[in-house]
Parts: structure tokens; sequence; C-alpha cells
């Protein structure tokens, strides 16, 4: 049934141009010869009607150059066998939704979106006309329970955790991202995929910060140094958000506020606290306990890509928000689970770095925090 549909589109879409090319020559569009390809700006909407996913479709040359052809490809939903106008979807029916596109003679891959109506309620904002957001940078850990000078790591992130000048100025992540998980509770491919782009010397332990190339070592005096040098007065934007569990899903309902105008993203970790693991080299049993571990991370462009889903550009005090059901996995205990959401901005050269970020308990939500 499906094949003898896609035959249907095909015939449809070459009589198109044979109409055309008899018509009016001038006006027909050459097709570019290539692979073909088609995304979603998300993977999730809200079935309300009014929440709205775009689709883009393009093709990669033989030189590997990439043709955006949207405006002249078909995006057909398979579950009702119809086009897409203006290549966008929303929907009021919950569910899941499958889409495909066609250009020329040519299909593209399969997109998978899912309809939502669970939708976790996101907190009042106390103050809308205020755009004076705190500021938290991002702190990653990479580690792995085979590392015998990890210990040190853990010893200097307590003891910075315990400092009230630090410890209300980033988030901190573990990425246990070796062993492939034969020895270690707390391994999972998102570390691996998370620690293979920015811990790329494969030095442990090691922090980064934020998603620059900047790293240190195991020295507080010099953790501290490089959070003195990256933190900020005040964020670019600030962030809302609640979390609940739907069955075997986390959903995340986010809302982002600008206070400098600028293009951004926004992605959702999951984080697990508790995970007994042991740990080489290790002194004290509480060694053997790791906090913050990375389990998964929704929101990812492409395997070595973490900005997350695009937001556009927001004006100062322009708010946007995103949606993201995370499948829970069987290795999680989710009652120690937590969601650890980022906002990214763009510099000067088209590169996303975080701008601000937050953590919500699931089943909970977080307000704006201003300053």
């Amino acid at each position: 049934m499906k094949m003898r549909h896609i035959k249907t589109i095909l015939k449809v879409v070459l009589a198109g141009l044979v109409m055309a090319g008899c018509s009016s020559p001038q006006e027909v569009i050459p097709i570019i010869e290539g692979a073909i390809s088609l995304s979603a700006d998300s993977e999730q909407v809200r079935c309300d009607g009014a929440d709205v996913i775009g689709f883009a479709v393009t093709v990669t040359d033989a030189q590997g150059k990439q043709h955006d052809v949207t405006e002249h490809a078909e995006i057909y939903n398979r579950n009702t066998k119809t086009a897409l106008t203006a290549g966008r979807f929303s929907t009021e029916t919950e569910g899941e939704y499958v889409f495909y596109a066609v250009y020329g003679l040519s299909l593209s891959n399969e997109v998978v979106v899912r309809a939502v109506n669970d939708i976790p309620q996101l907190p009042a904002d106390p103050q809308e006309a205020n755009t004076s957001f705190r500021h938290r940078m991002l702190l990653v850990q990479h580690t792995g329970t085979g590392c015998v000078n990890c210990p040190r790591m853990m010893e200097s992130l307590k003891t910075l955790a315990a400092d009230e000048q630090y410890n209300g100025l980033y988030h901190h992540v573990a990425s246990h991202s070796y062993n492939d998980g034969e020895g270690d509770a707390a391994y999972s491919e998102a570390a691996r995929n998370l620690s293979m782009v920015y811990n790329t010397s494969g030095n442990y332990p090691s922090l980064t910060f934020n998603f620059t190339s900047v790293s240190t070592g195991t020295d507080l005096n010099e953790i501290k140094a490089q959070i003195d040098q990256l933190s900020k007065p005040q964020a670019d934007a600030g962030i809302a958000a609640s979390a609940s569990l739907s069955g075997d899903d986390i959903l995340v309902n986010i809302e982002v506020k600008s206070a400098v105008k600028n293009d951004y993203r926004v992605a959702a970790w999951i984080l697990e606290d508790d995970i007994y693991s042991i740990q080489t080299g290790m002194s004290e049993s509480w060694h053997n306990i790791h906090e913050n571990a990375l389990r998964y991370m929704a929101g990812t462009v492409s395997q070595f890509s973490f900005a997350g889903e695009k937001l556009g550009k927001l004006d100062c005090g322009q708010k946007a928000q995103k949606m993201f059901v995370i499948p829970v996995q069987d290795n999680w205990a989710v009652e120690n689970c937590e969601v650890l959401i980022l906002v990214t901005a763009a510099d000067a050269n088209g590169n996303y770095d975080v701008a601000n970020c937050v953590v919500c308990p699931i089943g909970d939500t977080v307000s704006y925090d201003y300053k």
C-alpha cells in the first residue's frame, strides 16, 4: 500500500514537471542530484492546535555541498497520506506522526514526531518586565570508575560545592565516558559522545567549562580561577521549566526569556544521583557513590553537536517555549533523576555556547531566577 502511494506521488511530481516544461520552460527548476534528507525543528509538538513544527529538506551533492530544497519538495504525513501546507505541522490529536519528503524522483528518510497532551504546566512569571537573571555556567567532569586519579577531582568538586562563594555559580555534570559500561554503572552513550568532543585528549580526570575548549585538572585553585574568569554578573537569558513523569516518559516543558537579543537553542539532559559503582583509587566509601551522572541528552543536533533545538532569534524580553519527551531507560533509577536544562547562544561566528543553565527535579518546577 505504501509503495503504490509513493509511486502515485512520483507520477504526479513528474507530470507537474512536464506540464511546466511545455507551458513555460523558463520556470522549470533543475533537480539537484544527491542524498535527500528531511529534518524537523523539534521531535515533539503540543497537541493544542497552536504549537507548530517546521520541516526542512536538504540535498547533499557529490561534492558534499548542502542545498536547501524545501521550497521545491513535498512533505507528506504518512498517517494521513496528505502533503503538509507550507511544510508545517500542528495537531489536536495525541500520538506519533511519521513524515517523509519527495524531491524529484527521490524519497527522504522518515521523521517521527510525537504529539503530547499531558503537558507539565510552567510556573507563572512573577516579574514580566524583568530581564536580570542569575548566571550559572556548566562544569563537566570527564571521569570513569576505572580512573585511578579521579577521586582527586571528586574531592575538589566536593570542596567546591561546600563553598558558598562558588556553589551558586555553576551546575555540575559527571560524564562517565569509558569502560563501555563494564564495571561503571554510571557510564552512558551520551557521556561517551560528550567526552569525545570536549575531552578529545582522553585525559582523565579533567573538567571543562561550558562548551569551550578550556579545561583544568584537579587543582581547586585552578578550578576557582576558571570560574572567576567565566562567571557573568547576569545571564543573557533566563529559564523557567517543569518536568513530570508520564508512563515511561519524562516530559519537560521549558520557557526561555531573552535578556540579550540573539539566536538561542535549548537542550535537556537527564542526570542521575546516588549511583553505586566501585571507584578505582578510592580512599573513602563515598568515592563509590556517583552524583550528577549524565544519562541522556535531548535536543542534540547530531551525535557530536549538543547546542540544543532551535528557539530562533529572540529580542530582549521575548519568550520562547520548547518541550521534550524523554524515554526512561531500564537502567535508570528515576526517583534519583533530575533534568538539567541548557540554553545556548550564538557568537559572532555562529557557534553556540552555554548562556545559562538550571536543574529541574522531576515532578516539580523551576521559576525564573531573577537577581
